[in-house]
């Protein structure tokens, strides 16, 4: 009799640790704004210092798609009185960013809102160049694990979970043995963090995105780059608007 509970026990373990993953994870983005005056013009008090919006990832065994929650998401418009009699306005608004994670074929789509265009991208979906460092910490109960990974202009800090062994995450941020439930970039200038995990979802959340220009990752890049040029900023990214007017 004891043989037979202890092998019941074991076959239990086994169904859990290989039973389908499905879920929706809800997002919190944060990025730290720095906002310059040309000139010696102070600027006005009460301007922000971060920008905040709330993100989802649906996602199941097979795929995976991350989203604004826009049910949950402000737009920020700022209005200021500079102290010779103008004003500042800064209207911001998250994109209209959508990332679409074929987990089987390892194959990925993102939709990126630029400058009021779209673009579709397509491309494989690959961790690479990422250090497991062996730090272990909880994440709304989670066990995660850290990765890092640094580039010629950040360092993002990530933190997964292998108790849900689905290879997703916010953003970009894929392909590592486990669910990613925490980003930091650059020690806090951006910081993507889970509020929420659910084991549901709306399957038909799941889909590709389909609107915008079809360009590889190279194309788009150079996009970017040639605008934020025309606009006078330097290693700019998109993501963010920020208009400032002075009267």
């Amino acid at each position: 009799m004891r043989k037979q509970i202890t092998l019941s026990i074991l076959f239990l373990c086994t169904i859990g640790a290989f039973a389908q993953q499905s879920g929706t994870v809800q997002y919190q983005e944060t990025r730290k704004l720095d906002i310059h005056f040309d000139g010696d013009m102070p600027p006005p008090p009460g301007l922000p210092t971060e920008h905040t919006n709330k993100t989802l990832l649906f996602f199941n065994d097979a795929a995976s798609l991350y989203k604004n929650d826009t049910a949950n998401t402000d737009n920020m418009n700022v209005d200021r009185e500079t102290e010779d009699g103008g004003h500042v306005f800064i209207q911001m608004a998250a994109p209209d960013n959508q990332i679409y994670c074929d987990l089987a074929n390892k194959k990925m789509i993102q939709q990126r809102d630029f400058m009021q265009r779209k673009f579709l991208i397509e491309g494989e979906m690959l961790a690479v160049g990422y250090k497991l460092t062996g730090k272990q910490k909880m994440i709304l109960n989670y066990p995660c694990s850290e990765a890092i990974k640094t580039d010629s202009t950040k360092t993002m800090v990530l933190w997964y979970t292998p108790a849900i062994p689905v290879s997703s995450g916010p953003f970009n941020y894929v392909g590592l043995p486990g669910l990613v439930l925490e980003v930091n970039i650059n020690n806090g200038e951006q910081i993507i963090t889970a509020l929420s995990v659910s084991k549901e979802v709306n399957l038909k959340n799941i889909v590709k995105p389909k609107d915008g220009k079809k360009v590889t990752q190279e194309e788009f890049d150079k996009i970017v780059e040639e605008k934020m040029k025309e606009m006078g900023v330097e290693g700019g990214r998109p993501g963010v608007v920020i208009k400032i007017e002075n009267d």
